[in-house]
């Protein structure tokens, strides 16, 4: 059933068609003999042929040969016995017009060929010229038809692949969203790693100290109440500086809880000095406030695509990161002391193009200029407030 409404659907015009020729030229088969009238079968035979042979059986040659078989035929009955078969040829023109695109020059050249043969076939007692005239408008029209269908169907099926890229870009998308987060995660347990050893090491080594000392004090508070008192001073800055240290790791650890902003672009930083020659500097110059993560991101990945781009071209020797928050801005500047003297024009890459793409994206900016004496400067400003920018 499948096959049948397949059939009429892709092929209804020329199975009417077909048939109507059939029911017309019935009667003129009952007057010729039986060799005629086989030869005028064996053509309808091979029109329909033409029409329900799948697409995919059919190349050049078997095409030549079928159309070879007809215009022969057609041909013999014309000069051999005198009937005039081009009736049954005008089927073929419309068939033509409606081959396939890879089928063009060979539509053509048999277009033009059985044009021809019916031409001939009905001279002298046909109007040539007008039959001319019809049998190349039906090609005409039904193969701009046909180029119509195929442009609308080529849309379409563009169409449905753009729209199946999108899916695909927007699922890379966040896939990509999902895998910096992870890294920035990483990051952010690195860098809270590396403050529990400096806290392990120097706050505890203070500790220590500390605890030494003060036995030491209560021997001598009996000996020697004035050297004990020294010792107290000593003891108090020691407990100062041990509380200041405390204190800065804690408020790191507080001000980003998620370890998605300031702690992420720290440990960043420290991967990079851990397995590079460059020496990295990292400067906190205010306050910062709790970061959306789509921010967060976009400054982790802008920090990354920047120390990529040091690492790869500058030949670098020191690189300093600066973050800071003033209003309702977060500046983040990354500039090195690498070969660039700025006497050449920057050509953005695309990653550098990234980094541009990814501050507009969230309603920002970003300025790449030359350092002094040499080297370079990155600079991203976005908002404190998430405002994406609107496509």
């Amino acid at each position: 059933m499948n096959f049948i409404n397949k059939i009429f659907t892709l092929w209804r015009y020329r199975i009417i068609g077909v048939i109507a020729l059939i029911l017309f030229s019935r009667k003129e088969l009952e007057h010729y003999g039986l060799i005629p009238e086989a030869v005028l079968f064996l053509i309808l035979l091979m029109i329909i042929f033409l029409i329900l042979a799948k697409d995919t059986w059919w190349n050049n040659t078997k095409y030549i040969l079928v159309w070879s078989v007809i215009i022969v035929s057609a041909l013999g009955l014309r000069y051999g016995y005198g009937i005039q078969a081009s009736r049954l040829l005008w089927p073929m023109v419309w068939i033509l017009g409606t081959l396939r695109k890879k089928y063009d020059k060979l539509s053509i050249i048999l277009a033009v060929g059985i044009i021809g043969i019916i031409i001939l076939i009905t001279y002298p007692s046909g109007d040539i010229y007008n039959t001319f005239l019809a049998l190349l408008g039906i090609f005409l029209g039904i193969r701009s038809i046909r180029i119509r269908r195929e442009a609308y169907q080529t849309s379409n099926l563009h169409l449905q692949e753009l729209n199946e890229a999108h899916r695909e870009l927007q699922q890379a998308h966040m896939e990509l969203q999902e895998a910096s987060v992870h890294s920035m995660r990483y990051a952010a347990l690195e860098e809270r790693a590396r403050l529990a050893r400096e806290i392990h090491d120097g706050i505890g080594h203070q500790l220590t100290s500390l605890i030494v000392q003060l036995q030491a004090l209560e021997i001598m508070m009996k000996s020697d109440p004035e050297k004990a008192g020294e010792l107290v001073a000593k003891l108090l800055q020691i407990s100062k500086r041990t509380m200041a240290e405390v204190r800065l790791a804690v408020k790191e650890w507080s001000d980003d809880e998620m370890g998605l902003g300031l702690v992420a672009l720290k440990g960043l930083v420290s991967q990079t000095q851990a397995r590079s020659s460059i020496k990295f500097d990292f400067y906190q110059d205010s306050e910062v406030s709790e970061w959306p993560v789509e921010t967060s991101i976009v400054l982790y990945r802008i920090l990354q695509e920047s120390i990529t781009n040091i690492l790869r071209h500058s030949n670098a020797e020191s690189v300093e990161v600066r973050i800071k928050e003033t209003g309702d801005k977060i500046v983040l500047s990354v500039s090195d002391d690498g070969q660039h003297k700025g006497d050449i024009p920057l050509t953005y890459g695309f990653g550098m193009k990234g980094i541009i793409e990814r501050c507009e994206a969230l309603g920002g900016f970003c300025n790449i200029t030359p350092e002094k004496p040499h080297g370079l400067r990155i600079e991203a400003t976005l908002p404190s407030e998430l405002k994406l920018r609107e496509e």
